[in-house]
């Protein structure tokens, strides 16, 4: 008789652990879906920015800091099979597009870097109060001329130069 009970004992010992341990998950799970006070500041949030116009874009980070700097910045992230010049170029053009957005309204200054690979290989901060579309005039030179160049590779430089891009720096 004693044999008998020592193994229903150890069943019932085991059954109250392992019920025991998933009321406790179920609990934990319950609090972690209570909503907080920090998630519902989350919801009033700036509208997501739209980077659809960078078409030729493996990727683009966004730095949203309107709220603090009236800021944004872009890192445009290009294939490595475009030439450094011709990554800049779409970005430049595609930018044209990107200022004139709903989306970015409420922004003083907007930084957009071309990304090749790793490299950073142009950076430009545009003022979105000298930015005036104009289609009578290239989009490069709409773009450049409201923007401070504030970084350029060898390779873009000598580009700009046989485009003639107006560069302020």
């Amino acid at each position: 008789m004693k044999f008998r009970v020592l193994p229903l004992v150890v069943m019932m010992v085991l059954a109250m652990f392992v019920s025991g341990c998933s009321l406790n998950k179920d609990a934990v799970n319950k609090q972690e879906s209570k909503p907080t006070g920090v998630q519902s500041d989350v919801s009033k949030a700036e509208p997501q920015i739209d980077t659809k116009v960078f078409q030729y874009a493996s990727k683009v980070d966004i730095t949203d800091a309107r709220s603090i700097t009236k800021h944004i910045t872009a890192a445009v992230f290009m294939s490595d099979e475009l030439t450094q010049a011709l990554a800049t170029q779409h970005v430049i053009n595609q930018s044209y597009r990107f200022l004139q957005q709903e989306d970015i309204k409420g922004a003083n200054t907007v930084t957009i870097g071309v990304m090749h690979g790793e490299l950073r290989v142009f950076q430009y901060t545009v003022d979105m109060t000298k930015f005036t579309p104009n289609s009578s005039e290239p989009m490069t030179n709409a773009v450049l001329q409201a923007s401070k160049v504030e970084k350029m590779s060898q390779d873009v430089e000598t580009y700009a130069k046989a485009a003639e891009w107006k560069i302020n720096r």
